[in-house]
């Protein structure tokens, strides 16, 4: 097995329980900012752990350059995260997380084909396609009434994925430019800091019901698996982004099975078909 496959792969399981752990915390009405703040603490301290032992080694023009890189993916990530857990409030997690896999992996690809020069075949462009049209099926009138408002919210995923996409590409650059992973893992730690610090102020007055001592045990679980997606994801990009991507959007079966078994989410016939379909168009397109 290739390298890269390998490494997409293991982000495939470390991001759905990420997207797992994000369902619990809009279930549990946590605030963001708060695990947020815990979660990339730790991850400065790790980070910072490893610069001792190994050390900077480039000059100040590759570091501004991760700088920049780490600034945008963390910003528009934090940005993403936010909204999805806003968006699980008000919609199941088997609707949003296949309609959410229908438009993220496609701005990737475009992304991926325009920016990157990466090219695609016919056949990868007519299963792209297909994997746009078949989560459609779930938007429907009877849902709409079932999900909140369905339609709104479908509006804000793409919002969501477009700011995802964007943070993915600068972690692709990261890997184009051949530069350090974990310096790029340490600055963009710093960041998502800053900015769960300041979402965290901004959401002050949402009271938390929950122990603290439990919050920060769950933020560091939660960050161990997003650190684990996110460095092994990175590692991955080495090869072609939309493919990399697209293994990597098969993470949404897992917070979906999960979210059945312990929320008892609604689950129908038609449902497990179009997941089903999905799930065929992302092996075709592979």
């Amino acid at each position: 097995m290739e390298t890269w496959l390998l490494y997409a792969i293991i982000s495939v399981f470390t991001a759905g329980l990420h997207n797992f752990a994000l369902k619990i915390a809009a279930e549990r009405h946590y605030n963001v900012g708060l695990i947020s703040s815990y979660s990339y603490l730790v991850a400065i301290i790790f980070s910072l752990w490893y610069f001792i032992f190994a050390g900077i080694n480039f000059s100040m023009d590759t570091l501004y350059l991760l700088m920049f890189l780490a600034f945008l993916n963390g910003f528009l990530f934090l940005l993403s995260m936010f909204s999805r857990i806003e968006w699980l409030k008000s919609i199941d997690t088997v609707i949003f997380y296949p309609l959410y896999k229908m438009v993220w992996p496609v701005i990737v690809t475009v992304i991926s084909f325009v920016y990157f020069n990466e090219t695609l075949i016919l056949k990868e462009i007519l299963w792209i396609i297909l994997g746009i049209l078949v989560p459609l099926l779930l938007i429907t009138k009877v849902e709409n009434k079932r999900q909140k408002h369905l339609f709104k919210w479908v509006i804000l995923i793409l919002v969501t994925a477009i700011l995802t996409a964007i943070a993915t590409t600068a972690t692709k650059q990261v890997m184009v430019n051949d530069l350090d992973i974990m310096t790029f893992v340490f600055f963009s730690s710093i960041f998502w800091f800053i900015f769960s610090q300041i979402a965290y102020r901004s959401l002050a007055k949402t009271e938390i019901k929950q122990n603290k001592k439990w919050i920060i045990k769950f933020s560091i679980i939660s960050w161990i698996f997003h650190f684990l997606s996110f460095y092994v994801f990175t590692l991955a990009l080495d090869w072609n982004l939309a493919i990399v991507f697209t293994i990597n959007s098969f993470s949404i079966l897992i917070p979906i099975i999960l979210s059945i078994i312990f929320y008892k989410e609604h689950f129908s016939f038609k449902k497990w078909f179009v997941i089903l379909l999905s799930i065929l168009a992302i092996i075709m397109f592979i």
